[in-house]
């Protein structure tokens, strides 16, 4: 299948206006995320085929006008009778195209309300900081972007930890001080995370709108949980109620970032900024004071009698997945295997209970699927650690990599292996174009396209 100039490899995501497809550029290869007008009858209904196409060109326009490490880029765009020879190609555009999201690193589901996964303090305040540096680039050049939500924020493959943070989908933003094509009535943002006034009314959305849905998103990355139980909010409940290890000045953060008149918000991102600066030195300052008492290191904890891991890769999709690995609700063992990880000075950490060898550091980048299978066998071929029977590990065998200390007060563990390098591949396919990772450092499970990029990391034994 083909649109315009661009091979589609795959359905990303469909919505209201149209959707968005994985495609390879021409010539190049290279993978973006195309997308497409091809709304829904009752959007043509409500606005109107011309209105439509005005709104999704704008969209392309406004995410092309902005440079910034915290924005994707806009590739291309097109379609739409633009050209004589391609009058049925509908209109599109490219973007940069990421495999980390948000949506995905919380587990948030289509039920909003379900209980997501804790991302711990430094993983959270590193991406609302990625969040709040986009969106004052945004609202610097006038831009509301108005559907700030987990699923719109993408994580580009980097070196380590989450990923930089790239702002997505401008669909419904709009210039400051203008007035937008919408029906009487229609919803513009996402429940539980646009602000009072925005649900309101649209039109009235500023900056202070953006800031709101960051902070619904902060206060769901740190306990898992929305703000309160109702669209929009009417009270914030205490985070020190959920979060053992947040003073009260986390409380006095939320209750500005999520106050219901945007004039008691922060007025822009520089200020929730430096508010953030303020809580996370407090915070490292009583990490480290806890860390260091002795009587608070935890010693190892014994063995639990889990299935031992299976060796041979397998087949799953998605249906099967959580049975075949043991997996709870949100993607994580329901059997936690702590062992013994020693290491050895050679490049390789051993499991004693288990007797497995892994390599301690890895691959040096994060590489696709096809590619960690190519570093395996570089270090069979150059015999590494005097080795030649290493192997992708399955699934099962990297669980048992995870701690199961991703709740709040468990932060003083330090493992054997590099922590930046937490999202691996495993050997089970979940389909010809698809694999199995895991992210050691959450402890969950979940798939991506065999061209994303994740370490590896040999296990042999």
């Amino acid at each position: 299948m083909r649109i315009g100039r661009y091979e589609i490899r795959g359905l990303l995501g469909r919505g209201g206006m149209g959707a968005v497809y994985k495609a390879a550029m021409p010539v190049t290869g290279r993978i973006v995320a195309l997308k497409v007008l091809r709304p829904a009858e009752i959007m043509d209904d409500l606005l109107g085929r011309d209105a439509l196409r005005e709104m999704f060109f704008k969209e392309a326009s406004a995410m092309a006008s902005i440079s910034h490490p915290n924005v994707a880029a806009v590739l291309d765009a097109g379609g739409g009778g633009d050209c004589a020879d391609c009058p049925a190609v509908p209109p599109h555009f490219t973007m940069e195209y990421f495999c980390g999201n948000l949506g995905v690193l919380m587990g948030e589901t289509y039920e909003v309300e379900r209980k997501s996964r804790l991302l711990g303090v430094e993983t959270s305040l590193s991406i609302a900081r990625g969040m709040i540096g986009g969106l004052d680039r945004l609202h610097y050049e006038g831009i509301i972007h108005r559907d700030v939500k987990p699923f719109n924020v993408m994580l580009a493959e980097d070196q380590g930890g989450p990923g930089t943070v790239k702002l997505i989908d401008f669909g419904l933003s709009k210039l400051r001080g203008e007035r937008t094509a919408h029906h009487k009535g229609m919803v513009v943002g996402s429940p539980y995370y646009a602000a009072p006034e925005q649900e309101a009314d649209p039109e009235s959305a500023d900056e202070r709108s953006d800031l709101y849905s960051v902070g619904v998103t902060l206060y769901r990355m740190l306990t898992g949980c929305l703000p309160d139980g109702t669209p929009g909010g009417k009270g914030v409940a205490p985070i020190r109620e959920v979060h053992a290890d947040l003073d009260r000045g986390w409380d006095d953060f939320f209750a500005t970032a999520l106050a219901r008149d945007p004039a008691a918000r922060f007025p822009d991102g520089p200020a929730m900024l430096a508010a953030l600066d303020e809580l996370e030195a407090r915070w490292r300052k009583r990490r480290d004071a806890a860390c260091a008492a002795p009587d608070l290191l935890a010693e190892p904890e014994p063995l639990k009698t889990c299935p031992p891991p299976r060796s041979k890769p397998l087949k799953a999709g998605l249906k099967q997945g959580r049975a075949a690995f043991g997996l709870d609700e949100l993607w994580r063992p329901e059997c936690y295997a702590h062992g013994e990880f020693v290491d050895q000075g050679d490049g390789t950490v051993v499991e004693r209970t288990r007797g497995l060898v892994w390599e301690r550091h890895g691959s040096r980048y994060p590489l696709t699927w096809e590619r960690a299978n190519s570093h395996v066998a570089r270090l069979n071929k150059n015999g590494y650690a005097g080795r030649a029977d290493w192997r992708l590990p399955t699934v099962a065998e990297l669980t048992t990599l995870f701690t199961g200390r991703t709740e709040p007060g468990e932060f003083c563990f330090e493992s054997a292996f590099d922590p930046q390098k937490a999202r691996l591949w495993s050997a089970d396919r979940k389909a010809f174009t698809a694999a199995w990772y895991v992210d050691a450092e959450l402890g969950f499970v979940w798939w991506q396209d065999l061209t994303c990029r994740f370490f590896a990391r040999a296990v042999a034994g």
